[in-house]
């Protein structure tokens, strides 16, 4: 049988993931919404397809979209499940995933710029550390926000559960 704590903290976790997933759209939305406008005024003609193919590339976009965030979704909720569970467990804070999230960011980018780092350590090796560093560090920021936005989720879900205190 599962613990008492597990069901509370599996509904957080599914809220995590799906604010995961929305977190890229509310993000491009915000940015459409708030961008400047520098139209000519001008009409654009664009050849229409035909019904099948536009929903069909409607389609592959929302398939490859659900399967590029589904990895990330899911660390989300997992960390999100030991994290609520730990709070409802043991009253604690919860703040050690906020900063996972930003090492999650900070590791993310210097895998990405390892193969491009890697040749130049041998040639310029301070030069390449310090943009690897630089490049990481500004991802860390962006980790640290949505690991800010995902503990503030967890917070409001467990207050609507009226599970938020320690036992």
């Amino acid at each position: 049988m599962a613990r008492p704590y597990d069901r509370p903290a599996t509904i957080v976790a599914l809220v995590n993931a799906v604010v995961v997933m929305a977190l890229p759209l509310a993000f491009a939305s915000a940015v459409k919404l708030f961008a400047n406008n520098y139209s000519n005024g001008g009409t654009t003609v664009v050849g229409s397809l035909p019904a099948g193919e536009h929903y069909a590339r409607m389609a592959q976009g929302a398939a490859t979209y659900v399967l590029a965030l589904s990895p990330f979704a899911m660390a989300a909720a997992m960390r999100t499940f030991v994290h609520a569970r730990r709070w409802l467990e043991t009253g604690a804070t919860g703040w050690r995933g906020v900063l996972e999230a930003g090492a999650c960011g900070f590791l993310a980018a210097l895998l990405i710029l390892l193969p491009g780092i890697l040749p130049r350590v041998l040639t310029t090796p301070l030069l390449a550390v310090e943009y690897a560093l630089f490049y990481a560090l500004m991802t860390l920021i962006p980790g640290l926000a949505v690991g800010l936005v995902l503990w503030t989720t967890a917070m409001l879900t467990l207050r609507l559960l009226d599970l938020g205190h320690a036992p």
